[in-house]
C-alpha cells in the first residue's frame, strides 16, 4: 500500500511539474507575408512573468538546410535566463515554405535573389513581433545568434535595421554564401561587438574567421568548440556551448 502511495505520488508531482512547465512560458506564432508574397514563419516565447513588463529579445537563424527545430537546448537556456526568444524559419526552410502562389518551394531550388530577401524577411517579422508585443517585447535591448547562412542574414539585417543588436553571435560563420556578402556590411556595424563560434575541424570556419576579423569594428572574439561539426551541429555535438552562448549574452542584454 505504501509503494503504491509513493508510486501516486511521483506521478501527480511529475504531472504538476509538466504543467507548470508548459505554463511558465507564453508562446506566440508569427507569420508575415513579405513583399514578394512569401509566407514566413516564426515562433516568438517568454517567460510567463506578470511583474516584467519588457524582456530582452535574441533572435535565432538557423543554417542552410535547416529549421528553427534544430536548435537544441538553447531556446530552454535563454528563456531559463530571462530573455524573449524569437525564431525564424527563413524562406525554403520549416514553416516558411509557401511561396505567393501557395505552392511549396524549398531553399535547393531557390534563386539568389531570393536569398537576397533573406535580411527583409527578418526584419519584418521583427517589426511584426515589436508592433504586436509593444507591452511585452522590445527591440531596444536585443541580439542575434545565427548559424551559417543566418549568421550572414543577421549581419546584413542588422546593417538595415535601425536599432542595432548588443551583439551578434555566428556560428560557422561564412564570407559569402548564395550571394549574400557581409564583409562590408559587418565593418558598418562599428558598435556591435562579435562571437563567432567554429568546430575544431572547421577549416573553412577557421578561413572566413580570419578574414571577417579585418573588417570588424568592434569586438571580435572567436571561440573554438570541441565540436567535429559545423553550424547548427555543433549545438547537438557540444553540450556546453547552450551555456556558452547565453553567458556571453549576458554581458549585453
Amino acid at each position: 500500500m505504501k509503494r503504491l502511495f509513493l508510486i501516486l505520488t511521483l506521478f501527480f508531482v511529475l504531472i504538476n511539474s509538466i504543467v507548470f512547465a508548459a505554463s511558465s512560458t507564453v508562446k506566440q506564432k508569427i507569420h508575415v507575408q513579405s513583399v514578394d508574397g512569401f509566407s514566413i514563419n516564426a515562433v516568438l516565447e517568454y517567460p510567463k512573468v506578470k511583474s516584467r513588463k519588457e524582456f530582452s529579445t535574441v533572435v535565432l537563424l538557423h543554417s542552410l538546410g535547416y529549421s528553427s527545430q534544430w536548435w537544441e537546448t538553447l531556446p530552454d537556456e535563454l528563456l531559463a535566463k530571462g530573455y524573449a526568444v524569437l525564431k525564424i524559419d527563413l524562406r525554403g526552410h520549416g514553416q516558411s515554405i509557401y511561396n505567393s502562389k501557395l505552392s511549396r518551394s524549398s531553399w535547393s531550388n531557390m534563386t539568389t535573389s531570393a536569398f537576397a530577401k533573406y535580411p527583409d524577411d527578418v526584419i519584418k517579422v521583427m517589426d511584426k513581433v515589436k508592433a504586436d508585443n509593444n507591452k511585452k517585447v522590445f527591440f531596444k535591448n536585443w541580439a542575434f545568434v545565427g548559424a551559417d547562412i543566418g549568421a550572414s542574414t543577421a549581419v546584413l539585417a542588422s546593417d538595415k535595421y535601425a536599432v542595432k543588436p548588443k551583439t551578434i553571435i555566428m556560428l560557422s560563420p561564412v564570407v559569402e554564401v548564395r550571394d549574400l556578402y557581409i564583409p562590408v556590411n559587418l565593418a558598418h556595424l562599428t558598435d556591435v561587438d562579435v562571437l563567432t563560434i567554429i568546430g575544431t575541424d572547421d577549416v573553412s570556419g577557421k578561413k572566413a574567421v580570419e578574414y571577417l576579423k579585418k573588417f570588424a569594428q568592434a569586438a571580435f572574439v572567436t571561440y573554438t568548440s570541441e565540436a567535429r561539426s559545423t553550424g547548427m551541429l555543433m549545438l547537438k555535438n557540444d553540450n556546453s556551448l547552450a551555456k556558452i552562448i547565453a553567458t556571453w549574452l549576458g554581458d549585453y542584454l
